[in-house]
């Protein structure tokens, strides 16, 4: 996230199937977008949808919906996470999340596309850097990343794709499970 340092997604076999599509030219992107969030899930098992459904982020929808000024939007969420005393990969994404949807007017709804694409875009660059070149992969960093800025495309229709983002701990809880759902395809 915003550093040079790659790494890697975990040598286990929850990432298998995702390693084993991400940046084929031969796979659809949006089956490879499906296998990296259905490793994220094996990977994380309950926790993946608990870390989304933090109430900190939930209040970052909250501010998305209300804020004119993402510099304010921004103090108010930071503050949050100092009350909650809460840090990790999910509110750090909150926080560009929460900014764009801002700064482009785009409310909860947007905040909740850029969240998830953020997340998105995260998992594929841990590994696609080192792909580039395979035997059947992407052949070049520029195809890479607009294998990455497809990702983001798709994840941001899924999550359109599952409504109204609710702005309460609860009601968000129960939308990131659905959006969960349907990145990884289930029913």
């Amino acid at each position: 996230m915003g550093t040079s340092k790659n790494v890697a997604s975990p040598d286990t076999p929850t990432w298998k199937f995702a390693l084993a599509v991400l940046g084929r030219l031969d796979v659809a992107a949006e089956r490879q977008n499906r296998e990296i969030w259905r490793s994220v899930e094996a990977d994380r098992g309950p926790r993946a949808i608990d870390d989304f459904s933090h109430p900190a982020l939930a209040a970052a929808c909250r501010l998305a919906s209300g804020s004119s000024s993402v510099h304010a939007a921004l103090h108010s969420y930071e503050q949050h996470l100092v009350d909650q005393n809460k840090s990790g990969f999910a509110v750090e994404i909150g926080r560009r999340a929460l900014a764009r949807a801002v700064a482009s007017q785009q409310g909860a709804a947007g905040f909740a596309r850029e969240l998830f694409a953020e997340a998105t875009s995260y998992y594929a660059s841990r590994d696609l850097p080192g792909l580039v070149g395979g035997k059947g992969r992407v052949e070049t960093t520029s195809a890479a990343i607009s294998l990455k800025d497809d990702l983001k495309q798709i994840t941001r229709a899924m999550v359109r794709s599952a409504g109204s983002p609710a702005a309460d701990p609860d009601g968000w809880a129960a939308y990131v499970g659905n959006v969960v759902r349907k990145l990884t395809g289930a029913r």
